[in-house]
């Protein structure tokens, strides 16, 4: 970089004159080579993380900026090529392992309170951020810093796997926020592979693909991101492209296996081909994908959007349901998704029959339509102890329909 400096190619520059929403009105690099700002992008919270990862700045013209962006193309393209090459040696399956011993629940009453899950959720959160800003800087990802939180979450699927989508559905989550809608697809598809029978190691894997999956949505401007405005056949173009992005990014972290990186690139893809970047069908998709392709239907519906409001958990998981009738997601990652979360997922507000609200809490496998559920009062505060729906007869207790929150 300090050729280029002398040769004029590219200036120093101080990155905190940036601010988020402004306008850069030339491409900003990092000292690793990475362009983070293209000339006329808006700036956004990631991009300064990104630049303050790499504590170096440096401007050049827009000549350059779009020579270095048809070469990162180019790359992308040329590693999705070398990828493809391998997968006649992945075994594109994960088989159910029968081994389910490392799921040994403990006493549900010791499952952290919500207001502790919140500081569980956002402790990740923030260190996956760190993680995102050093990949988006071109810096080197150490694996075990991902690997620590996957194990974390590990260990809470093994001993709550009833409670552990909470950390998905019932911790408040931000809009439009990279890491925060990779850490809630993780815990959905973590719990999806627990439900499939997949060995620890399985769900493990299925953990580090959800962390890293979406990374190439860094390249993709909020506007475009967000539906926030027309989308021209270039945007939609750039949209289709970015798990290609996703594998171009991947390669600073290390150790990353190679099944992972083809997860991140698939998980687009549809059952009937219907998917992208490469129309693949099923029997060319690797099941990492494919559940990654259902918990993040699911997790992006359940999520606040600048054009609409989350959807109901219940009307969300009807709606995955008919993609899954439809051909279009795996039936067998959406039943588990049901079992793990709750056909009343999870999180959801539910008017029972005896006129009161109430909060699932957690799912119940064997009968999906009776969750543990906790009653509300008017205000929506805890209305005595948590009920166990299936400990109830039908007749004298049941859930009689969604509701939009506690106040119905």
């Amino acid at each position: 970089m300090e050729e280029l400096v002398e040769a004029g190619v590219v200036q120093r520059y101080d990155s905190s004159r940036l601010t988020v929403g402004q306008r850069s009105d030339r491409g900003v690099m990092t000292a690793a080579g990475q362009i983070v700002l293209e000339p006329g992008q808006e700036v956004e919270e990631h991009h300064m993380d990104a630049l303050a990862a790499d504590g170096n700045a440096y401007v050049t013209s827009k000549a350059t900026a779009a020579a270095e962006r048809r070469e990162r193309v180019l790359m992308a393209d040329a590693l999705v090529e070398d990828l493809l090459l391998e997968v006649e040696q992945m075994d594109l399956r994960v088989n159910a392992s029968g081994d389910t011993s490392w799921v040994m629940p403990y006493d549900p009453a010791t499952w952290p309170s919500p207001e502790k899950l919140k500081d569980i959720r956002q402790e990740a959160v923030t260190q996956l951020r760190h993680c995102y800003a050093r990949v988006e800087a071109g810096l080197a990802v150490d694996i075990n810093d991902l690997d620590h939180i996957v194990v974390e979450l590990l260990d809470r699927l093994a001993h709550y796997p009833s409670q552990f989508t909470q950390l998905a559905l019932l911790c408040p989550r931000r809009e439009d926020y990279l890491p925060d809608h990779a850490y809630t697809v993780t815990v959905l598809a973590m719990a999806i592979g627990q439900q499939l029978g997949w060995s620890k190691e399985a769900v493990h894997q299925q953990g580090i693909a959800g962390l890293t999956f979406d990374m190439g949505m860094l390249m993709v401007p909020e506007r475009i991101r967000t539906g926030a405005c027309e989308l021209t056949d270039i945007d939609r173009s750039r949209v289709q492209r970015h798990p290609v992005f996703t594998l171009a990014l991947m390669q600073t972290i290390d150790s990353l296996d190679p099944i992972i990186q083809l997860a991140a690139l698939q998980h687009h893809e549809r059952e009937n081909g219907s998917g992208y970047p490469r129309g693949s069908r099923k029997d060319k998709t690797c099941d990492y994908a494919r559940v990654l392709a259902v918990a993040d239907t699911f997790a992006a519906s359940t999520e606040p959007r600048h054009w609409r409001k989350p959807k109901l958990p219940y009307v969300a998981m009807e709606e995955t349901l008919r993609l899954a009738s439809a051909m279009v997601l795996w039936k067998p990652a959406v039943r588990a998704l049901i079992q793990a979360a709750g056909l009343f997922p999870v999180g959801s507000y539910v008017k029972l029959s005896d006129g009161s609200n109430a909060h699932v809490l957690a799912s119940n496998p064997q009968q999906l339509a009776r969750p543990l559920v906790q009653p509300l009062e008017i205000d929506g505060s805890p209305k005595g102890p948590a009920i166990d729906l299936s400990q109830w007869p039908e007749a004298t207790l049941t859930i009689t329909r969604p509701i939009a929150t506690f106040l119905g």
